[in-house]
């Protein structure tokens, strides 16, 4: 049985060239190396090198296994990230979302029906959460179009309805429902990490200026505080307590609505059986 760090001696000596080049590259006395690559002819019954008074070279046979002994070596370098990453699967629940809201139902039930396995979260777009899920960087995604394709199992998750939040004074304070187009060209206070949300408001509001807040707890208390307008839903009016002393006015536009779908691939639906029958219940 040959030993993967004599292995990786020779390889090294295929390419330095020579002993005491790879002696001082590996940190290894040039004798030890030495009888290494001999110990490596003995175990493999095969000459592998050209030995001269000063010099030693890779014969045909040599030049041959470094190919292998190359190859080998790389594959072993794969199957130690294959066996972390499978590892890491069974040990870790990864979920990509295209919007923060999903989290706030899902990580709770997913703790709960699996409570020996780590949560982890992502936001990102839809094109970026199936190639994910593809590449099971994600086992499983929240995404807003239910998907066509067969390879897919997928529920009905939640529905999220965008909205406008208004201080007293706003002419549109008495306002039942708004649209984008009315508001367009105010400038909104807005949260960042938002996912899709963030996409909407530029496109449906393009002459309106938005004051991007990265922390949650900022943006809150800068909301509580100016007199401009701003976006909640009514998720996150109920889970994040956001703007409540504002006036919420319905988005009328049908962008403003969605439905989200969890999915994950056909294969891997036995795994979250639990999850989508407490989904269908």
């Amino acid at each position: 049985m040959i030993d993967l760090y004599i292995l990786e001696q020779f390889i090294g000596f295929a390419q330095y060239g020579t002993l005491s080049e790879t002696a001082d590259q590996l940190h290894l006395s040039q004798p030890a190396l030495s009888r290494n690559m001999k110990k490596l002819e003995d175990d493999l019954g095969v000459q592998l090198f050209i030995r001269s008074k000063n010099k030693m070279t890779l014969n045909e046979n040599g030049q041959y296994f470094y190919e292998l002994a190359d190859r080998l070596l790389k594959e072993a370098g794969s199957i130690e990230t294959l066996i972390r990453d499978y590892d890491r699967r069974h040990k870790m629940i990864s979920v990509g979302m295209c919007a923060p809201a999903p989290a706030w139902k899902l990580t709770p039930m997913l703790a709960e029906l699996y409570p020996q396995i780590s949560i982890q979260t992502e936001i990102d777009s839809s094109t970026h959460l199936y190639s994910g899920l593809e590449q099971d960087t994600y086992q499983l995604i929240v995404v807003r179009d239910k998907p066509h394709s067969e390879q897919y199992h997928c529920v009905q998750f939640w529905q999220e309805h965008l909205m406008f939040a208004l201080p007293a004074g706003h002419k549109y304070a008495d306002r039942k429902t708004l649209t984008f187009a009315e508001m367009n060209g105010e400038s909104i206070l807005a949260s960042s990490n938002i996912g899709f949300w963030t996409n909407l408001h530029k496109t449906k509001m393009p002459a309106s200026r938005f004051l991007i807040q990265e922390d949650r707890f900022s943006f809150n208390q800068i909301v509580e505080a100016s007199t401009l307008p701003s976006f909640v839903t009514d998720l996150s009016a109920r889970f994040l307590a956001s703007g409540k002393n504002r006036i919420k006015v319905r988005i009328a536009d049908p962008e403003a609505s969605v439905t989200y779908y969890l999915v994950c691939k056909k294969e891997t639906r036995n795994s979250f059986q639990a999850l989508f029958d407490s989904l269908n219940q």
